[in-house]
């Protein structure tokens, strides 16, 4: 993760608590997200990190990017138990 990293994040609760600090973080811009409810593709930003530094796991967290931006978790687009990516919101 820290070769391919653009940074760090803190990772907070849904109520703004610091669950755990300085998270090595990849940013995807661009990507594409399909919702199966309108059927439409749309543009997204996803943030993949190790998922066993998220403990304990909140769904409806956010990450606090070194620079100060913050991002929503919106969902997750993939999972593999080891490695987890999230959509995320400004």
């Amino acid at each position: 993760m820290r070769g391919l990293s653009d940074g760090a994040a803190d990772y907070l609760n849904a109520a703004g608590a610091v669950l755990a600090t300085g998270v090595e973080v990849i940013i995807d811009r661009e990507v594409e997200r399909f919702d199966a409810v309108s059927g439409m593709v749309s543009s997204a930003v996803t943030v993949t990190l190790q998922r066993h530094l998220l403990q304990p796991f909140d769904r409806k967290g956010a990450l606090r990017m070194s620079d100060g931006a913050l991002w929503h978790i919106d969902g997750i687009a993939a999972d593999d138990g080891q490695i987890i990516t999230f959509y995320v919101v400004p």
